[in-house]
Parts: C-alpha cells; structure tokens; sequence
C-alpha cells in the first residue's frame, strides 16, 4: 500500500475488501481533496477502488488508517453489497454534479461509518467532535460556520443539511458514549433553532431515510430517488447499480 507501513488491523480490513470485491484499493496521493480538512476521499473507479490521501502526511496514525477505512468501504458498498451510485449526463454542469455527489455522501456515510465501527474502527474521526462544538459556538454567536466551504451558496446549504443528517445518523443508529452523545445531541437541537429553513429540509430526508432501510441495497436506492426528487436534482441523474 506505497510508503507508509499501516497497522495489521488496517491491512486485514483492506484484504478483505479486497476479497470480497475482487478489486485491489490503490491508495494514491493529492493535494485537492475537496471540503478544507479532509484526510482523505474516494474516486469511482470500474476496476479498483481508488482512495485518495492528502499529499504531505508523513507517517499514518489512528485518523488516517479510520479515513483509509472508511473511503475504502465506500467502495465496498457499491462493488460488493450492489449500493446505487449517481450516473452523470456529461451536459451536467460542476456544480449541480458536487451537489449530487454531496447528496449520495450524507447517506452513503451513515453506512459506511456502521460498517467500519463493526470492524474495529471508529465512527467518526478525532477532530469530529471538536468540529461540532465549534458548529455549536458558531450558531449560538450567530456566525454562519458554513459559508467558508465555497462561494455556491446551495452547496453551503446542502454542506449543513448533510452535517445534521450526519449528526442524526450518530444518534439513530450507534452506541455513543455519553459525552458524545450529549454533544451531538445539543448539536441537533441548536441547529433546528439556528437554521429552521435548512432544519425542515433535513428533517424531511431524516424521514426518507427511516421509511426505507439505507442497511440494504434495495432500500438505500429507494431513499436516494426520493431524496433527488425532493431536492430537485432528479432529472439531473441517474440512478444505477454497478455490479
């Protein structure tokens, strides 16, 4: 896996996904990975699973290797449990497609963090609880946190859509301990205060999501066509499965 020398507990995880897929994840390095702070991403790819690391990290340590996890099982998903992905038509333009991709990542996410807290990882990374106690200050001070992330002011809207579905998938689906939950859950709470027009929207996806099992293949495509729909992004993609 290149340079670094990763743990056994992330090279076991890595084999058996590429076990279970029959395809080699290739962990590569960028400097544009995206939203300011990413560790690392996933890059659709029909014969490999392709994971993307921030240029410049030097050795890895518990955050990397979850990241590593967690981008690696995103192909997972797709290559062996049949998830749906976005198709493009090559007319769409770069906006509406990050805004798509951000779309399918507020679900994906919810899945792909369960399946690597089964296999020894944590849920979330180690700066995530310190981010959302800053999303916490920033909303109760009446600072808009999100609009540093781009100058598309419906992807910041999508962006804190996404960050309290998260959230919400933290409280819904896992076993928390009680500082975190307390936190996410005072994060939840805020945010439907701070941002009532951003909150509906969520609160609506939140109810797409519970109607259709996300855990499954057949559910998960269901609860992305909906979703598309109620965003208004459906006539912009399609929805396929790849295996």
């Amino acid at each position: 896996m290149g340079k670094f020398e990763f743990s056994e507990k992330l090279r076991e995880y890595i084999t058996k996904i590429e076990t279970e897929t029959g395809r080699n994840v290739r962990i590569l390095e960028s400097p544009h990975l995206g939203l300011k702070g990413m560790w690392a991403g996933f890059r659709y790819h029909p014969d490999f699973i392709i994971v993307i690391i921030r240029s410049g990290i030097n050795k890895p340590d518990e955050t990397l290797e979850r990241s590593i996890a967690h981008e690696a099982t995103h192909g997972y998903i797709l290559f062996k449990e049949n998830y749906c992905m976005a198709e493009f038509d090559e007319s769409i333009t770069d906006n509406d497609r990050k805004d798509i991709q951000l779309i399918f990542t507020m679900v994906d996410d919810i899945v792909v963090n369960k399946i690597i807290s089964q296999n020894g990882f944590m849920p979330f990374g180690s700066e995530y609880l310190d981010v959302v106690q800053k999303e916490i200050d920033a909303m109760i001070s009446g600072q808009d946190f999100y609009r540093q992330f781009s100058d598309d002011l419906l992807f910041d809207d999508l962006l804190m859509i996404s960050r309290y579905i998260i959230a919400w998938g933290f409280l819904e689906y896992f076993d928390l301990n009680t500082d975190a939950y307390e936190l996410i859950k005072k994060f939840t709470a805020v945010f439907k205060y701070s941002y009532p027009i951003q909150y509906r929207i969520a609160d609506e996806i939140r109810q797409i999501i519970i109607k259709n099992d996300i855990f499954t293949s057949e559910g998960h495509c269901k609860a992305m066509d909906e979703i598309l729909e109620l965003l208004k992004f459906k006539n912009l993609v399609e929805i396929v499965n790849i295996s």
